[in-house]
């Protein structure tokens, strides 16, 4: 039975791969930082270890016996103004687990970066754009994808850019908060942009089919269904029986938000508040590809918002 490991077990994206894993029957040794807030799917076949993916010797040491390695762990704080500690994290990192994953034999090594490390519309091969050329995350997801692309000579290297991602296993800390408001407030504040979202588990599982079909070298966009943010919030509310007031925000509204922000970083400020983080709420941030439903057999299935907001998010 064929072992994989995977990286950064304890957040949300992680726990919905091993799930998708165990289903398959593989073997999945999932590294945490702490086994108390592992929070995923239990079952035969998963061994989870108390291991940071930086620590070289101790990812050596877990990848005995194994074939292949699906690494999403990532440093994502949006707060974070140095971009040094996204690449020695983000970059650096990850370019020693390749290098460790090549001595000890693996086969294979699908890398999870970001849709955002490609600009947004049709093809995988268009360059990133602003406002994400200014974000630490963004940019650093994609220098790792081209520091690790030349190793495909001596290992498999896939590539997956996910888009925004909710639902099993999130919390209301991370991806899920977007959905906060829709669960709570009576007052639902709508950006003029829009973006693409995707349910968790479905990107799970198109990301087990980029490990088992993908092609050496190659990007796959990960996609769900493009929506305004008006229309998201709307059909989200209406899927859990909610009728909220939906407001739109001037983008006049949304740029001093991002000037205060810029001037709140240059105090040493943390905050996720800036001029291009503010701008990916005005654009209409939307992807197509028919790359991975070609080559990987992979369409999403249609968001059921019931289902997606039903987890309990407020860990």
């Amino acid at each position: 039975m064929e072992r994989i490991i995977v990286t950064g077990a304890n957040g949300m994206l992680a726990s919905n791969i091993i799930g998708e894993l165990l289903k398959d029957g593989y073997e999945v040794i999932g590294t945490v930082r702490s086994l108390s807030r592992y929070h995923g799917p239990r079952g035969e076949g998963l061994e989870l270890a108390e291991c940071d993916f930086k620590d070289t010797a101790a990812m050596e040491e877990l990848m005995d016996g194994c074939s292949g390695l699906i690494h999403v762990a990532a440093m994502t704080s949006q707060g974070e103004n140095d971009y040094s500690k996204f690449r020695k994290v983000n970059v650096t990192a990850t370019e020693e687990l390749v290098k460790a994953a090549i001595r000890k034999g693996l086969k294979r090594f699908l890398y999870v970066s970001t849709a955002n490390a490609i600009g947004f519309g049709e093809a995988e091969g268009k360059p990133m754009t602003y406002p994400f050329t200014e974000s630490h995350y963004a940019v650093s997801k994609a220098e790792a994808e081209k520091v690790i692309l030349p190793y495909k000579d001596k290992i498999d290297i896939v590539i997956v850019n996910p888009t925004f991602m909710a639902g099993r296993y999130g919390t209301a800390k991370g991806s899920n908060r977007l959905f906060n408001m829709v669960r709570k407030s009576p007052v639902v504040f709508c950006p003029k942009g829009g973006k693409n979202v995707l349910d968790v588990q479905e990107a799970a599982r198109g990301m087990v089919l980029a490990y088992q079909k993908g092609r050496n070298g190659e990007n796959y966009l990960i996609t769900g269904r493009n929506y305004s943010y008006r229309e998201l919030f709307s059909d989200a509310a209406k899927a859990i029986g909610r009728h909220p007031l939906l407001i739109t925000v001037p983008n006049f509204l949304l740029k001093a938000a991002g000037a205060l922000g810029d001037l709140l970083h240059k105090m040493g400020v943390s905050t996720e508040l800036s001029k291009s983080n503010v701008t990916m709420l005005m654009i209409n941030n939307h992807y197509h590809t028919d790359k991975a439903e070609k080559e990987l057999g992979f369409k999403a299935a249609p968001i059921n918002f019931r289902e997606m907001l039903s987890y309990d998010t407020e860990d």
